[in-house]
């Protein structure tokens, strides 16, 4: 029977696979910054938030698709979209070795461990009102494709009747995910409209749930610093400040009790 990780266990594991990630992207000039609660842990805490159970890194779109080419035969690995395997539009690199996960919404055409996020950052529209009309219909379609991944969930498992049901109901209405690949070709094509290079903006958009708002200058990317994190040095934008208000407002003040979940938590992971 395999052994449950604690919320510890699979901090320690994201953290031996962000170092990895790094020591390969300052190996390589690949610029990445620590993003969203990673980057908050770092600024707050210096380490994880304490009930946080997942690694965010962004990354620029060049600097994404150079990592995505390269980083191969590594201890961990790498799941992108290219490689036909993956139902989301970002790459996740994952422990196979010692790990492996169960969830209700299937990211992944094969069995993956622990993992930590890689966001590709897009040029954004300098109109705001033209980008924000763009962001409404990236997140219908990125709503239309989880929930056809969901629909991709298999009718096994100690699921009760209801459950069963309900995923049945599901897989009928979105013809078992027949359209999934179809709907995020469509999706990534929308999101990379604008290039990085040449626009003043971006945003984060191949997670495309955090709203509009998620839109800062492009230039944030031309000075990265490095900071404590875990007793290890990482990387993260030095304009922080402008990012994660933009994101989250007053990023110093914790949350409420009854919001200090982790992000994963319909999300199992187990020692092999």
């Amino acid at each position: 029977m395999m052994k449950e990780l604690t919320l510890k266990d699979i901090q320690c594991q994201g953290l031996l696979i962000l170092k990895d990630v790094h020591d390969f992207c300052q190996a390589q000039g690949i610029r990445y910054s620590m993003a969203y609660g990673t980057a908050i842990g770092a600024v707050r805490h210096q380490g994880f938030i304490p009930w946080d159970d997942d690694v965010d890194l962004f990354m620029p779109r060049p600097d994404y698709e150079l990592f995505c080419r390269l980083y191969k035969q590594r201890p961990y690995e790498l799941v992108a979209p290219q490689d036909g395997e993956s139902y989301i539009t970002f790459a996740r690199v994952c422990d196979m070795q010692h790990t492996v996960s169960k969830m209700a919404t299937p990211w992944c055409k094969h069995e993956t461990g622990v993992w930590i996020d890689i966001f590709p950052v897009d040029g954004a529209d300098d109109d705001k009102r033209e980008f924000d009309a763009r962001y409404e219909k990236a997140h219908s379609l990125w709503l239309r494709t989880y929930r056809e991944r969901g629909a991709r969930q298999k009718l096994i498992g100690d699921f009760g009747i209801r459950t069963k049901l309900k995923l049945l109901v599901k897989k009928i209405i979105y013809a078992n995910g027949l359209l999934l690949e179809r709907h995020l070709r469509e999706f990534n094509t929308l999101i990379q409209q604008k290039d990085f290079k040449s626009s003043k903006y971006c945003c984060q958009m191949a997670c495309c749930d955090n709203g509009s708002d998620e839109y800062f200058p492009s230039s944030v990317f031309n000075s990265i610093i490095s900071v404590p994190f875990e007793n290890y040095e990482f990387c993260l934008v030095e304009d922080f400040d402008t990012v994660l208000r933009t994101e989250y407002g007053d990023y110093m003040q914790l949350p409420p009790e009854d919001k200090r979940v982790p992000k994963l938590s319909e999300t199992r992971f187990y020692r092999k």
